[in-house]
């Protein structure tokens, strides 16, 4: 769970002598508005993302569609490859202090021998996704998820992710300059199989004002890093329509 509390001191004349020396290094800052715009994605938009610096990738496209119900207000971010084959789907909920995860999903890229992707349902330990509010000088907000593969018998794979706030910017994305907050992120992935194998990954996430994430990228050893940067927002028709003109093109 998110937990944005802040602990405060007992007496009034420990808040008045070091009250404003704290609350500059402690400064709340409200960033819900950095977030996917939730009232705007009702109908869906894919963000596409676009490799920085390595054009032998291919773009990377997440659907984002929320619902607003008497029950709540959802977000579900879908990830398709280049192919529109499906590959995760993610279900968030909105809370009181933030974005907290209820649902991952992973598919197999083929599918099987009736035209059905398999599904694997992935536990959620710890379902941080996005903060409301941040401080200046600390606070971590832990991500957590444990599946098995189901091609490879008696693993489990644990994804561990730390995200810290670490500073405002600005950004430029589709076709503007926008307030931005920049999100440290600290990644542990293990192997658990006869034994564990554990790999470590550093990099940074970026938020636009009335946008959502618009940059990420991740260190994949030395210096070396995979970089992606929002390009365009648009309805699913539109990628469907890409995929098909592809199709046409390499008939």
């Amino acid at each position: 769970m998110i937990d944005l509390r802040l602990s405060v001191p007992a007496l009034f004349f420990v808040i008045f002598v070091t009250g404003l020396s704290s609350c500059r290094e402690n400064r709340t800052k409200d960033i819900r508005d950095y977030y996917f715009p939730l009232r705007e994605l009702e109908d869906g938009l894919v963000y596409e993302y676009q490799p920085v610096h390595l054009d032998s990738l291919t773009p990377a496209y997440w659907y984002y569609r929320s619902f607003i119900q008497e029950e709540g207000v959802f977000l579900t971010g879908t990830y398709y490859e280049y192919g529109l084959v499906p590959l995760q789907l993610v279900r968030e909920e909105l809370v009181r202090n933030g974005m907290l995860v209820q649902d991952v999903y992973l598919y197999e890229e083929v599918a099987d021998s009736s035209g059905q992707q398999n599904r694997t349902a992935v536990e959620v330990l710890q379902g941080s996704a996005f903060p409301f509010e941040v401080t200046d000088s600390s606070g971590v907000f832990l991500y957590k998820i444990r599946w098995a593969p189901p091609q490879d018998s008696g693993a489990v794979i644990t994804l561990v992710k730390n995200r810290r706030y670490l500073k405002d910017t600005l950004v430029q994305a589709l076709g503007g300059t926008h307030d931005a907050v920049v999100f440290e992120v600290r990644e542990l992935l293990s192997y658990d199989k006869e034994g564990v194998f554990e790999q470590e990954y550093g990099g940074r996430e970026i938020y636009a004002e009335g946008i959502g994430l618009v940059y990420y990228d991740k260190e994949i050893g030395g210096s070396r890093a995979l970089s992606y940067a929002l390009e365009r927002r648009y309805p699913m028709n539109e990628l469907e329509e890409q995929y098909e003109q592809r199709i046409r093109a390499a008939q």
